[in-house]
């Protein structure tokens, strides 16, 4: 699974907010309330929100805070947060979460998704990311011996037996039964726009876009008056979001989408690419035709959880779970090479309908 998330997708249209404002004055449109936008950096990437707000309330610090919250329970890069606290559990040690709220719901998404997928998207694989050099991309140069493989996939297990979260007294208790290690990142930063986007709805904002590291969520429409659209990037290998033409251009609202894939982050020894996304059932880099796979659906963190499952997959095995798991109302678009190395693309009928053609 992946380690580290990209911004694999690219939010057209939302960075001229102050454009879209001066043509609302220039025709006189005083009536139209002003969007703003809002900035930063937050889970080692970037985010955006842009917002329609008749108070005029500048939300910036309210923004910062939530996401700092947010690392500060689900970043295994802050050594005080509470899923690093998790993995440093002993055996059957037990741990109060109740001042994790965040923590505790992104569990529960991962847990869902896990069964759902019948374990393909695990939040346990971590140890076996760390293995293969993904973590930082320090370990390249390290001999991969099947051995140390079997051994690590004896301790990803994410499933009750392994690790659970109970009542003891009215207060959420998590405990491990096995020395196992977990990274909520394929499905963190699609929470954390899931949450943000909430704290929007209880403000009753009722047009926004909010985007996290690629991850976003739409309601209602733009500055423009029109639903929001998207770009996604062609899968070029090594290269910078939006530095390249758009594949295709959608256009959603009241939606989340996410995309996840294999063409930025790899590294390569011996001739043989290793991509960074782990399969868990085998312990190895997966080694497919899949190059991305963008996901929308209501939950960001689910379609950010199931494209992470889907570049696992792979491009027949996807088709398959889709046939067979209708009632996740997901909407996929995959691009994978075909036999002469050139790009093709497969999208369900849901997906394409939001496609401008």
């Amino acid at each position: 699974m992946k380690v580290l998330k990209f911004l694999i997708i690219t939010a057209l249209l939302f960075l001229t907010t102050a454009c879209d404002n001066q043509e609302q004055n220039e025709t006189n449109n005083s009536e139209a309330p002003p969007y703003f936008q809002a900035t930063g950096y937050a889970q080692g990437t970037t985010y955006s929100i842009i917002y329609e707000d008749k108070l005029k309330r500048d939300l910036s610090k309210s923004i910062d805070s939530i996401l700092k919250d947010f690392d500060q329970q689900l970043s295994i890069y802050v050594d005080s947060s509470t899923i690093s606290k998790v993995n440093q559990l002993s055996i059957k040690e037990e741990m109060s979460i109740k001042s994790a709220p965040l923590f505790i719901e992104c569990f529960r998404l991962a847990k869902e998704a896990y069964e759902k997928t019948n374990h393909t998207f695990n939040p346990a694989v971590y140890p076996l990311v760390k293995y293969w050099g993904f973590l930082n991309f320090e370990q390249e140069d390290e001999n991969h011996q099947q051995s140390e493989i079997d051994s690590l996939l004896k301790i990803i297990d994410f499933s009750d037996s392994t690790i659970h979260i109970y009542e003891k007294i009215n207060e959420p208790i998590i405990v491990k039964h096995q020395p196992s290690n977990f990274d909520f990142n394929a499905i963190a930063q699609g929470y954390s726009v899931d949450v943000i986007a909430n704290f929007l709805d209880q403000l009753n904002i009722n047009n926004y876009m909010v985007e996290v590291g690629g991850e976003l969520k739409t309601k209602g429409v733009s500055a423009k008056r029109l639903a929001w659209k998207i770009g996604i990037d062609k899968p070029i290998e090594n290269s910078k979001p939006g530095e390249q033409d758009f594949q295709i251009i959608a256009s959603i609202s009241n939606k989340s989408l996410a995309t996840s894939g294999n063409y930025r982050k790899f590294y390569e020894k011996d001739g043989v690419k290793y991509s960074h996304t782990i399969n868990p059932k085998t312990g190895k880099p997966v080694q497919h035709q899949l190059l991305s796979a963008t996901v929308i659906t209501k939950q960001c963190a689910l379609a950010d959880a199931y494209a992470t499952a889907f570049m696992v997959m792979g491009v027949d095995e996807t088709k398959v779970f889709l046939e067979h798991n209708k009632d996740l109302d997901l909407s996929v678009y995959l691009i994978y090479s075909d036999s002469i190395s050139k790009w093709s693309t497969w999208q369900t009928a849901s997906f394409d309908e939001l496609i401008l053609k």
